[in-house]
């Protein structure tokens, strides 16, 4: 910190980093005395933030962060805070946070690799929630640096998307209508929309636009898109108990779906995620000529280079294409020759 006057004679404190803050004076004297009271104050601070820095340990952070957290983020967002950092906890201890090292953490994930038998996938999620977490530990001013940082993400195998097929899709929706309507209709639901769990769960009455036969569908950060609203949904919807106001769907929490469509899927033998409903809806479409353009922006993709992840079955259609069409110029060529007769050769 320095103390400086301008040549308009006002007197000026420059902090590190080139900052600088008026004192609004031309006073020495009271410029000299300010400037002792501002350093005092920091020195304070500091050393109140050194004393926060040994002390505060994981289960106090935790504590902070999801107050914080609460108010800025998400139902899901937070619950999935939550469920990392309260794992996490429950493995390394209630240790100060600044002895939180990589090798406490590898360690962490090492556990959960082999002794847990978590996919790559699912481990990835829990490192970004945690790593978000350590990020704001360090804007805080309770660690210097995030230990996540020095570590790498798992490397996760790429694969073609999962679809259910036609006969699959009927087995599942036969057996929910016998079984559990309500999640039945979601079912049915996120097939014809391509919705995700989170535009699922806060799809309201009042975002059904009957007349225009739209649907506003709300994601992430509250980001909305619009899907039609075919004549099948429109029976299907109004069959259920319409509302002015209020949620379509009876359930709070993405896991809630997640859980019962593993129920289902064991119950039938088979091996989906929830998630590869708007796999397939995307699947069929394509598979039935519909452009990747038209793909993306009806599931909500801001990069096509999402979408294209669909384009190998854009190819199997055009493959099918022309095998069909060729197939017609076979069998025409070989009725052809069997009716028209050529004069033989002489």
């Amino acid at each position: 910190m320095k103390l400086f006057r301008r040549s308009n004679g006002y007197w000026y404190i420059r902090f590190e980093r080139g900052k600088e803050k008026s004192l609004r004076t031309k006073d020495r004297k009271l410029a000299e005395k300010l400037f002792k009271e501002i350093q005092r104050e920091i020195l304070k601070g500091k050393i109140i933030l050194l004393e926060k820095q040994e002390k505060i340990r994981l289960s106090e952070f935790i504590q902070e962060y999801l107050q914080w957290s609460e108010t800025r983020k998400s139902k899901s967002t937070v619950y999935r805070d939550k469920w990392a950092l309260t794992k996490f906890l429950e493995f390394v201890g209630d240790v100060p946070l600044r002895t939180i090292n990589l090798k406490k953490i590898e360690d962490y994930f090492t556990f959960l690799k082999y002794q847990v038998h978590r996919k790559n996938t699912s481990l990835n999620v829990e490192y970004r929630h945690l790593k978000s977490a350590f990020n704001k530990a360090k804007d805080w001013g309770y660690i210097k640096e995030n230990p996540f940082t020095r570590m790498k993400p798992f490397k996760e195998e790429k694969r073609p998307p999962a679809f259910l097929s036609k006969e699959e899709v009927a087995l599942v929706l036969d057996y929910l209508k016998k079984s559990d309507k309500d999640f039945h209709d979601l079912v049915l639901f996120t097939l014809e929309t391509g919705a995700r769990r989170i535009e699922v769960l806060r799809l309201r009455w009042e975002h059904i636009d009957w007349k225009n036969k739209k649907i506003k569908l709300y994601g992430k950060g509250d980001k909305i898109r619009i899907v039609p609203l075919s004549s099948r949904l429109e029976k299907i919807l109004k069959a259920r108990e319409v509302k002015l106001h209020g949620k379509v769907f009876p359930y709070e929490h993405p896991d809630t779906i997640s859980h019962k469509w593993k129920n289902v899927m064991k119950k039938l033998g088979l091996k989906y995620r929830f998630h590869d409903l708007r796999h397939t809806t995307a699947s069929w479409l394509i598979l039935q000529g519909v452009s990747i353009r038209a793909v993306q922006e009806l599931l909500g993709h801001s990069d096509i280079r999402v979408t294209q992840i669909y384009a190998h079955l854009s190819d199997e259609y055009l493959r099918e294409a022309i095998e069909q069409t060729f197939k017609i110029a076979d069998n025409f060529q070989a009725e052809g020759s069997k009716i028209l007769k050529f004069p033989a050769k002489s």
